[in-house]
């Protein structure tokens, strides 16, 4: 990965932080947007050129992902990045819906940010991880459902 765009991604995911703290509401609607789209892409490179993912990724990989990337992933990276991509928009989705809902969607954001970090530069860690801080401060935000900003307050 270029160095350019790898810093870049550390500096959005501590903007990001950021964003969750000071406008929560406009965190959110960004995250999901993310995701949605995140999904979207995944999906129509998986139907069209589903060996990227393994070139892009296992290289960088921790020793145990790789295995698995150059293993049963390569054998169906399709099938597994769809099955990825079908979760990031249901993340994305999840993100725009009522408290319980929307809490469960940053769960699943975080744990997949927390799982794709050991992908190594491939998936731009740590921004990973930052990213997975600033959704854990909106899991804990008291947030109502619109996406724009009002008189935000924390949960205590």
């Amino acid at each position: 990965m270029p160095i350019a765009p790898y810093i870049g991604a550390q500096v959005i995911a501590v903007l990001f932080v950021s964003a969750t703290l000071r406008w929560p509401r406009i965190a959110r609607l960004l995250a999901g947007i993310s995701f949605i789209v995140a999904g979207g892409f995944n999906i129509s490179t998986a139907l069209s050129s589903p060996s990227l993912y393994v070139t892009g990724f296992g290289p960088h990989a921790l020793p145990i992902y790789r295995t698995f990337i150059y293993g049963v992933f390569a054998r169906h990276a399709a099938s597994f990045v769809i099955a990825i991509a079908l979760g990031q928009l249901i993340v994305g989705t999840a993100m725009f819906a009522h408290l319980r809902w929307r809490k469960l969607g940053y769960v699943g954001a975080i744990l997949f940010l927390v799982a794709i970090t050991p992908l190594g530069i491939g998936s731009a860690a740590p921004s990973t991880l930052i990213f997975a801080v600033g959704l854990a401060f909106l899991l804990r935000c008291d947030v109502k459902c619109s996406p724009v900003p009002r008189n935000t307050q924390f949960a205590d």
